[in-house]
């Protein structure tokens, strides 16, 4: 169960670096706007704000977890950061102000940058749930990804095109990466959905402490 998708990108308000005279980059604030601190944005964002800091002395570089691409694609074009990570599809909903996705209209400020890895919706399941297939998730417990995220924007494509929906389940979490590993490390969720680069972290983790089906 796991399937390719649109690369993970890097985003910007439009003129946030062209645009200012010498005296306001002196004062220049740089946040990097990521996801949950279990996922791959955040450290990539870590990285990221650290070259920034290297290459412009004079600009304070920061990283601000969020809940990922439609919170971050928000905050940018609200100007509340300067560039953020975002899965491709979510840029492309957020340009286009897909409502359903979580945009309330058009938000044009917004530019791409930068393809950076490429992207998988990965659905994971305890071996002990039975689940090898999607129809073997329904009468479930899955997360779905956290609110106003890239990956819960995936699992309502994914599953809307396999004709399910979720009230096909029998609990929907919408959690991100860390606390859906943690609940499924419990016992208290049958799978969990993570949109991410491989070997992400949170998905590590569990494999060490549960069998999983991919």
């Amino acid at each position: 169960m796991k399937s390719g998708l649109l690369r993970g990108l890097l985003a910007m308000a439009g003129v946030a670096f062209i645009s200012m005279s010498p005296a306001q980059a002196q004062q220049q604030f740089i946040t990097v706007l990521t996801g949950g601190t279990s996922g791959v944005y955040y450290p990539m964002g870590v990285a990221l704000s650290q070259i920034y800091g290297k290459a412009m002395p004079d600009a304070k570089a920061s990283v601000q977890s969020t809940k990922a691409s439609v919170e971050n694609m928000n905050l940018l074009q609200a100007g509340r950061g300067e560039i953020a990570f975002t899965l491709g599809d979510a840029l492309s909903d957020a340009w286009r102000g897909n409502e359903e996705a979580g945009f309330k209209s058009p938000l044009k400020k917004l530019r791409g940058v930068a393809a950076i890895y490429p992207n998988y919706i990965q659905i994971v399941a305890s071996a002990d749930s039975g689940i090898k297939t999607l129809a073997d998730l329904k009468g479930k417990r899955i997360s779905v990804g956290a609110p106003k995220s890239g990956t819960e924007l995936n699992a309502r494509a994914i599953f809307k095109a396999a004709g399910m929906t979720y009230s096909d389940f029998s609990k929907v979490e919408y959690l991100p990466f860390g606390e859906s590993v943690e609940l499924m490390k419990n016992r208290q969720l049958d799978a969990t959905l993570q949109s991410a680069g491989l070997g992400v972290a949170s998905l590590r983790d569990l494999a060490t402490s549960v069998k999983i089906v991919v």
